[in-house]
């Protein structure tokens, strides 16, 4: 079996904006379940972050919305979605630094 995978890099969102979370895991062909969950200084905010809710198609988990808040530019915040296959649990996380209004980086 493969191992999850982590999409790394910075993933760069204002205070405000919003984006679909649709995450592929293409070493699976199918997956019975999943979830998403938010973590920002360590904390779970998954209800002041993600609204919507999580279907999956095939290896596609599509996990709602991405929604920053105010005031929260300067943190970093891990979304992470989980899926299970054939009883095993996989996880991968998307990183996002949160910009301050006004900033470039």
């Amino acid at each position: 079996m493969s191992d999850a995978f982590v999409l790394e890099g910075d993933e760069q969102i204002r205070e405000g904006e919003s984006r679909p979370v649709v995450v592929a895991f293409p070493q699976f062909s199918t997956m019975s379940s999943g979830g998403t969950e938010v973590f920002v200084n360590g904390s779970t905010v998954t209800g002041d972050y993600m609204t919507g809710s999580t279907t999956i198609t095939g290896n596609v988990l599509s996990a709602g919305t991405f929604t920053v808040p105010s005031g929260q530019g300067g943190l970093a915040a891990v979304v992470e979605a989980a899926v299970t296959v054939d009883a095993h649990k996989y996880k991968a996380g998307i990183v996002f630094r949160i910009l301050r209004p006004g900033s470039q980086r």
